[in-house]
């Protein structure tokens, strides 16, 4: 037993049974995860399984495995097919007839970072639907070309959705406190055709009055861009970044249009940076 668990996980046997514990071993876990940052696939099906715990260590251990797989945490270069791998063989555990009921499976029935690694190495293009659904839910897409979900959930290439966006810029918050971010919208609601940058602000204006330094991050249609009101000389100007291709005359005259409720009355105090 003792040469068996050393050979497949590097773990003495008592530390491989700390695993199963209520309290894991800081220092079994520390080479585990080592162990998995070299690529050990066998290490790595074994964190992947600690992974579906619902208690504090499950989450910490599931976010450093999507850490890994991200690339947000270095490991061995082909560490994201392993991990990914190593999560749809317990999607498909997790759906057989014993299991699809067991609450202990639950983080692969449910949205998690689990689910989402087993969906990115399915090639199954109607379970990997299936899945991209239970992980987006019914979202609200802010215009007719934003991809929310489905099969191309996982293209590189895609458009990013309103709530992804919003997860991605609340760092920029935390770290920014003169920075007042909104959540993201489309600057032409799909069905009614109002200018929903102008509502935002109007909301913005009623409840609590623009900030010093006001982001909002806008879909176009065609992409995303930075929408920022600033007060200078007490004159309330405006800056739209714009990191793709340039606006056409439709578009930015409903972002100016926009900009009037802000207090801004001259078009010239808009400024495209594009």
């Amino acid at each position: 037993m003792n040469i068996c668990v050393n050979s497949l996980y590097r773990l003495s046997t008592p530390q491989f049974h700390s695993l199963y514990s209520e309290d894991v071993s800081d220092e079994a876990l520390a080479l585990l995860i080592g162990e998995v940052e070299n690529g050990n696939q066998n290490c790595i099906d074994l964190l992947c399984n600690l992974a579906l715990r619902n208690d504090d260590l499950g989450h910490k251990v599931e976010k450093l495995l999507f850490d890994l797989f991200s690339g947000k945490r270095s490991g061995s270069p082909d560490i994201d097919k392993k991990i990914n791998q190593a999560c749809l063989v317990l999607h498909q555990i997790a759906n057989n007839d014993i299991t699809k009921n067991n609450t202990e499976w639950k983080k692969l029935h449910a949205p998690s970072r689990l689910l989402y690694m087993a969906g990115s190495a399915t090639t199954d293009l109607s379970k990997k639907i299936g899945i991209a659904h239970k992980i987006m839910g019914d979202q609200f897409a802010q215009t007719d070309q934003e991809q929310v979900g489905v099969e191309n959930l996982w293209c590189g290439a895609r458009m990013l959705s309103s709530d992804e966006l919003a997860a991605a810029t609340q760092g920029l918050v935390q770290e920014s406190p003169l920075l007042s971010v909104n959540y993201p919208i489309g600057l032409i609601h799909p069905t009614t055709k109002e200018n929903i940058l102008s509502t935002q602000l109007l909301e913005k204006i009623a409840q609590s009055g623009l900030s010093h330094n006001e982001v909002f991050l806008v879909n176009t249609g065609d992409h995303w861009l930075l929408c920022l009101f600033y007060k200078l000389a007490e004159k309330i100007k405006c800056l739209i970044f714009n990191t793709y291709y340039d606006l056409n005359e439709n578009t930015k005259q409903e972002i100016i249009e926009a900009a009037k409720i802000a207090g801004i009355s001259e078009s010239d105090e808009v400024n495209f940076i594009e």
